[in-house]
């Protein structure tokens, strides 16, 4: 691989780890060490997701959370369940970078996902029960077509963006502080009262799981059409003053030229103004997810602080119900859970809504995102001007590839 090409390959990795593989004039390549995360990702929960169904699997869970160390142990699997596969995926794609970057792992990446869809389901079929060869059949079947999916996706960019998500999600998590205390106050002023009114209980207690999931969704619905309002203009004056205020590049990947830009940039695509779009989109959707979850654990606590079983009953005319969230049960009553749910719903709506309206909230959530985009339209330009005829050479055409 020429000097040249490496530069090349430098700053496309450089893109696709912004989220921006749309700018890349070329194919993704190495696409089995580009999919290891997302592999190790699924591979870590499916696995705990077992050990939580072989755990709560029978009529004496109940019973079992009673055991203070069961209580423990089930408690921590569940917080595994989240935490450890995003811990994973991150060290696997830390394992990744330099690898696709230079045509290296191909071996150690054909294991992981050799593992993924063959000894995997292997074990599940002797964890779940009686061996059967159909069963075992079908999941490495449905194996691969999870592992094809996933290398189509990267072929065309979106397990850039992906990967992107995943690190913008870790990254929410420090700005948790800043967000509950500008968001949190003035929220449970006007949530909290609700929370103990029985009407919130007898209506979103008592609607079916995939009635609350619609709610969920329309509520999603609601947000993405306020956020494409608002992006469209936002996006229109980043893409044509995104000179005004010139932002220094990497020079280990830009070299000098990234000091500064010169010349005229190529127009926008339209698959450049979606990558832009979707990466507004995907910043502020998971800012609103983060957001959710707090809400969410929040409420919770305080059901269980100070919401006893016999409210519950008086309030929806039965006794509450063993939870069960995304098909595992939880140590909560199904009641509190749909309606901490609900709430965490509405609470997103109003994060939204003044995410891009209050100044406070904009500076602090919305304008980094701005920065982000600024910069790496910089070094589009850049990019585009020195490598733009080589990276959209066909692939035969190239050497080191």
């Amino acid at each position: 691989m020429t000097p040249s090409e490496l530069d090349a390959r430098r700053a496309e990795q450089w893109f696709r780890r912004r989220g921006l593989p749309a700018v890349v004039r070329g194919l993704e390549r190495n696409l089995a060490v580009r999919v290891v995360p997302a592999v190790t990702w699924l591979g870590l929960s499916d696995l705990l997701y077992v050990v939580l169904t072989v755990a709560d699997g029978d009529s004496e869970f109940g019973s079992r959370l009673e055991n203070a160390l069961f209580l423990l142990f089930y408690t921590a699997v569940l917080v595994g369940s989240v935490v450890l596969p995003l811990v994973g995926a991150w060290f696997a794609a830390n394992w990744a970078r330099d690898r696709a970057l230079d045509d290296r792992g191909f071996g150690p990446a054909s294991a992981v996902i050799g593992a993924y869809v063959v000894l995997w389901p292997v074990g599940e079929s002797l964890l779940e029960g009686p061996f059967r060869w159909s069963g075992l059949v079908a999941s490495v079947f449905a194996s691969l077509v999870i592992v094809g999916l996933l290398l189509a996706l990267t072929a065309v960019g979106m397990g850039s963006v992906f990967g992107w998500a995943l690190r913008a999600a870790v990254r929410q998590l420090r700005s948790v502080g800043t967000m509950t205390s500008r968001s949190m106050p003035l929220l449970l002023l006007v949530t909290v009262f609700g929370f103990y009114t029985a009407e919130i209980w007898q209506s979103a207690g008592q609607i079916p799981r995939d009635r609350i999931w619609l709610v969920l969704g329309f509520f999603a619905v609601l947000s993405g059409l306020f956020l494409r309002s608002v992006f469209a203009a936002e996006l229109r004056a980043l893409i044509t003053g995104w000179r005004d205020r010139l932002p220094a590049l990497p020079a280990d990947t830009f070299g000098d030229a990234g000091d500064s830009v010169h010349g005229s940039a190529p127009p926008f695509t339209r698959l450049e103004r979606a990558n832009l779009f979707l990466i507004l989109l995907l910043t502020q959707l998971l800012q609103a997810l983060v957001f959710a979850m707090i809400v969410f654990v929040a409420f919770v606590v305080l059901g269980e602080l100070t919401v006893p079983d016999s409210a519950i009953k008086s309030w929806v005319g039965h006794d509450p119900n063993q939870g069960v969230l995304f098909g595992v049960q939880v140590p909560l009553s199904n009641d509190l859970v749909q309606v901490c749910l609900f709430i965490a719903a509405f609470s997103t709506l109003y994060f939204i809504a003044t995410i891009v309206t209050d100044a406070a909230h904009r500076k602090t959530f919305f304008d980094p995102v701005l920065e982000h985009l600024q910069v790496s339209l910089a070094g589009r330009a850049v990019y585009l001007a020195r490598f733009g005829p080589r990276s959209a050479a066909p692939p035969a055409a190239r050497r080191g590839g």
